[in-house]
């Protein structure tokens, strides 16, 4: 095989096909691909949420079981009655063979039936295609409805956006608002604010249709419009137009390289002026709400006047559209209606996740009516325009990110300024310094606090954004319609016999509700994850930088999570919670699942792991501060676990994060993991434990390799796993869980003879390495380290005899019964040992953090500011420390173990 499949993206987009289906998986996964393929190989899709309520494009992704997907054949979408819809192709993984693990695929608004059936032929041409045009200064993007100009350099990332040749859009320039001080600090001078402008560098068009072209711009802000000499916060801005749409996709995305001391941002934007033709009173505003809600008034306003101007003049103005003629008008109102305040500047602010304002005011040197709307929950979704047409625009996950605003200022003139403001000006200045100045202990607190390591460097946040260049003010249904396409994006998946059939993600199972017992672990799982998605709206697990994460452990003494206590707050997806959210998708199809898992990957892999300095590749361990922590860890960073997101969305921003996790081989030079924990050693250029930190390792070298089809990455694999297998002790190699030697040039481990048997093995498999091992030995063959494996997996649970037995010696490897039964169930499959397979479900059945929670409660009363929710802890046998209590840790380690079991021991389940 050579080092790198030939095949390129570009030749690619053209799409690929499956063949007959012949895989070579195991028989269960054999047997569902048969089925889900009847129909000549068909993929059948359908929408997440059902039907979009607004046509709206999307992208997503599709698996193949091994050997069934060509690499030179087409792929054609149809609707479920054979109607051919426009779709684009490209390959996102592959098989050893070369045969196509994941395709990615786009489709555009055109995409309107319930469902649909992918499956090998020539892809329907859309009617109008995307093109794309590139001189030196700009890019060109059209599609027949829309023209896009995107600058190649300079302060302006947009110069225009037009529909049928009327601009709606120009000017659009990325803004930053930056102070030196948070707006409490003590100091009798107020903040300093300057302006800055993200001035662009580079721009790449990544497609060029002809369902859909995306071209990328990167820079950096700069004061000044670029005459500054400092740059700094580097980002990139992606916008996508699909065939024959109205509207574009924009995501944007910053990485942390500014000093947190000193560097506070106020504001963090996107802004474009909008001309405007239509009389004031034909001239409208709109705002959307999440509920469905519309908050709308014209620039003049001729509703609730001492004097009437008529029926149809006020239906107008609540409709916007075009009023009567003036001389069809009550005459007292066409004769002082010029008299009438003209609203110029308009705001929504969503101040938090459960409150928004509308603003407005006339002018600049007038006050601001800070009650002209309210409500909950904002879309996000706004207007400026008029009966000739204007500018929709809108942010993703609005209220979820709060504090955030929409700006329009200028509607009273010729031209007005919209910006979208993914981090509020009217709040508070960001603030990333970690929240104290000296540690708490890691007995008391569980927080580990090192000199240097509590920063914010390298940390990203994105914003998905959309602009609509609408022909008209669109109705008030219309816009609802719109806002949800912002609440809850359109996207299209399979079901889940497909995605298990297809042989990808490791060991897991369909659900299982064969017996009471098997049932009441199904019933758990559902239960737990709802109890969850709960708590993030009822303890408002929101914000710019924590929406996607939850908290770890509970404190039921305050009736709290312990959103205060060091390395117990927020949870960081320990011990793999962000993975059972995907696997749980991926055998229900439940669409809030889906929404809490990828938000959960879009928090991890941008807020905390590093994507560059110090700690490039490596995440935070789980604590106050996201980033607050000094364990930093591959694991956190580790490709495994975001590929779920990146193969079912085929999102490009999360592929460059996935990709970014390889730079930790070098970061391992100079940030041992253990160096709190042993003493400097020689023997190799970096330290490593060979679980989770060699696993996480491989998860990124597996997932570039499949990526690629480069096996450079395969190679550095197989290259740990010949070492390994040297090791007299195996898998129980090393002190302080399995400390060796690496070498981040060539990928060898090396024995650092010390600790063998006694190093304590309890996190080994902890954070998915056994699922990382599983996913690895099913792609590369080496016969040494599965024995090696093997013997680890046979003998980590096994009664004191065994292990004298097969060792000469006995020795406590301190795991947790939970976290290594799916390990020691595997060893009873591999083997064709019945006792094993049970021993590995008696571990987990008999483990107290095995046992499914209890129904939650509800606690009132003065014991709580407001009600809450919360597991009873009266019942429980699994204390932390010395409090019975609840924690995140056992609801993921105790569902993937579920979840893992069925799959591999399925004869032995209760």
């Amino acid at each position: 095989m050579s080092s790198q499949f030939p095949l390129s993206r570009r030749v690619f987009l053209g799409g690929v096909s499956a063949l007959a289906a012949t895989a070579v998986t195991p028989s269960v996964a054999a047997a569902a691909a048969t089925s889900a393929a009847s129909g000549g190989g068909e993929v059948r899709l359908h929408w997440l949420d059902g039907r979009p309520a607004a046509p709206a494009g999307c992208a997503f992704g599709v698996p193949w079981p091994r050997g069934t997907l060509a690499r030179n054949v087409p792929l054609a979408l149809h609707t479920a009655n054979g109607a051919p819809v426009p779709v684009q192709s490209w390959p996102l993984a592959y098989w050893p063979d070369g045969s196509v693990k994941w395709t990615g695929h786009a489709v555009t608004s055109s995409a309107t039936a319930d469902a649909f059936a992918l499956a090998s032929g020539a892809p329907a041409p859309p009617p109008v295609p995307v093109t794309v045009r590139r001189s030196p200064r700009e890019i060109v993007v059209a599609n027949g409805t829309v023209e896009l100009k995107i600058a190649t350099t300079g302060p302006i990332a947009v110069p225009s956006i037009s529909r049928a040749g009327r601009v709606v859009a120009r000017d659009g320039e990325l803004v930053l608002r930056l102070q030196d001080q948070p707006d409490d600090a003590d100091d009798s001078r107020a903040p300093r604010r300057e302006d800055w402008t993200g001035i662009v560098e580079r721009a790449e068009v990544e497609q060029s249709g002809p369902v859909r072209a995306v071209v990328k711009l990167t820079g950096r802000y700069r004061r000044d419009r670029g005459r500054g000499t400092r740059a700094i916060l580097p980002w990139t801005l992606r916008v996508y137009l699909g065939a024959g749409d109205d509207s574009l996709r924009v995501v944007h995305s910053f990485r942390w390289d500014a000093d947190e001391n000193h560097d506070f941002v106020r504001g963090l934007g996107l802004r474009f002026s909008v001309p405007l033709t239509d009389e004031p009173h034909n001239r409208h505003v709109r705002f959307g709400t999440a509920a469905g809600g519309v908050w709308g008034e014209p620039v003049r306003v001729l509703t609730g006047l001492r004097r009437d101007p008529g029926s149809a003049v006020r239906k107008a103005q609540t409709d916007g559209t075009a009023t009567p003629p003036v001389a069809q008008w009550g005459q007292q109102v066409r004769d002082g209606y010029q008299n009438l305040a003209l609203w110029n500047d308009f705001t929504l602010f969503q101040e938090s996740a459960r409150h928004f304002a509308v603003w407005k005011r006339t002018t600049a040197a007038g006050s601001w009516l800070k009650h002209a709307g309210r409500g909950d929950r904002a879309s996000g979704f706004g207007y400026v325009g008029g009966v000739g047409g204007g500018l929709g625009f809108g942010l993703r996950d609005f209220w979820q990110r709060a504090p955030r605003s929409l700006d329009i200022r200028g509607a009273a003139t010729d031209t007005a300024s919209v910006t979208l403001w993914s981090y509020s000006p009217l709040a508070p200045a960001m603030d990333l310094r970690t929240y104290d100045t000296v540690a708490h202990g890691l007995d008391l607190s569980y927080e580990d606090v090192q000199e240097g390591f509590a920063t914010p460097q390298g940390m990203v946040r994105s914003t998905e954004l959309r602009l609509w260049a609408l022909a008209a003010t669109p109705p008030r249904d219309t816009i609802a319609a719109l806002s949800a396409t912002l609440t809850a994006p359109p996207q299209l998946v399979t079901d889940p016999a497909t995605y298990h059939a297809a042989g990808v993600f490791g060991r897991w199972s369909l659900p299982d509700r064969g017996t009471p017992a098997r049932a009441a672990l199904e019933d758990g799982i559902a239960r737990e994850i709802g109890f969850y998605a709960d708590q993030v709206d009822e303890r408002e697990w929101y914000g710019f930088w924590h929406y996607g994460d939850v908290m770890h452990t509970y404190d039921a003494d305050r009736h709290e999570w312990r959103y205060d206590v060091g390395g117990y707050a927020w949870d960081n997806a320990e011990l793999g919670t962000d993975a059972l959210l995907w696997y749980a998708f991926l055998r229900s199809g439940d669409p809030r699942t889906f929404r809490l898992a990828h938000a959960m990957t879009q928090h991890v892999s941008e807020v905390d792991t590093h994507h560059s300095g110090r700690f490039a590749g490596l995440g935070s361990r789980h604590a106050v501060v996201h980033w607050g922590d000094g364990a930093k860890e591959a694991r956190v960073g580790e490709s495994f676990t975001k590929r779920f997101s990146y193969y079912l969305t085929a999102d490009e921003l999360l592929g460059e994060l996935i990709r970014s996790s390889l730079q930790v081989d070098e970061t391992l030079r100079t940030v041992d993991p253990l160096r709190e924990v042993l003493p400097p050693q020689t023997k190799a250029p970096a330290r490593v434990r060979i679980g989770p930190d060699w696993y996480a390792l491989v998860s990124n070298w597996l997932t570039e390799w499949e990526r690629t089809g480069d096996v450079r990455w395969r190679d550095r694999i197989v290259t740990g796993m010949k070492d390994i297998a040297t090791f007299p002790a195996g898998l129980f190699t090393g002190e302080a869980g399995g400390a060796v030697g690496f070498d981040p040039a060539t990928g060898h481990l090396v024995n650092l003879e010390k600790g063998d048997f006694d190093g304590g093995y309890n996190l080994s498999m902890a954070f998915l390495g056994e699922q990382i091992l599983w996913e690895a030995l099913d792609l590369v063959d080496v016969p040494e380290f599965r024995r090696t494996y093997l013997d680890f997996a046979r003998y980590a649970q096994a009664p004191s005899a065994e292990k004298i037995a097969r060792y000469g010696r006995d020795f406590n490897p301190g795991l947790f019964k939970t976290i290594y039964s799916r390990v020691t169930a595997w060893a009873g499959e591999q083997l064709g040992d019945a006792s094993l397979r049970k021993r590995g479900w008696d571990q987990f059945t008999s483990d107290p953090a095995g046992k499914p929670w209890p129904p939650a409660e509800r606690v009132t009363g003065s014991a709580v500011a407001s009600p809450v929710t919360e597991i009873p802890t009266r019942t429980t046998t699994n204390p932390a420390g010395d409090f019975a209590t609840f924690a995140t840790n056992d609801f993921a380690q105790r569902n993937l173990a579920t979840i893992a079991l069925l799959a591999i021991a399925p004869e032995e389940a209760p």
